[in-house]
């Protein structure tokens, strides 16, 4: 299995698991008001297709999701209109980051070899 097929399996685990243990009000917090407003969007980095992009240009298209999901949550933490959906939020931002930080320590012992 490769990196990106793993970590993607563990940040599934993570999230099945705030769907099973989370609180069912917060879980039903919607954030589409904020994503038509500011949708997530891909390739904000670049122009080529994913497939002609070197190791440094798919590092920073990954790296700019990550962003853009952590400013997801960071907002949607200032919006929260329930305790409960607070602390979603500020759990999965906390997940979010955590896993950008692991992302960029694999990466910068991808490029160290």
């Amino acid at each position: 299995m490769d990196y990106l097929a793993a970590h993607e399996s563990d940040i599934e685990r993570i999230v099945n698991e705030f769907e099973h243990q989370g609180d069912k009000k917060a879980l039903e917090t919607r954030v589409y008001d904020y994503l038509s407003h500011n949708p997530i969007k891909t390739h904000r980095t670049c122009d080529e297709p994913y497939a002609k992009l070197d190791f440094d240009g798919i590092c920073r298209e990954v790296f700019d999701f990550h962003d853009q999901i952590i400013d997801l949550y960071k907002t949607l933490i200032g919006k929260a209109e329930i305790p409960e959906a607070k602390e979603l939020f500020e759990s999965l931002l906390a997940m979010e980051e955590n896993e950008s930080m692991r992302l960029a320590r694999q990466v910068g012992r991808m490029q160290d070899l």
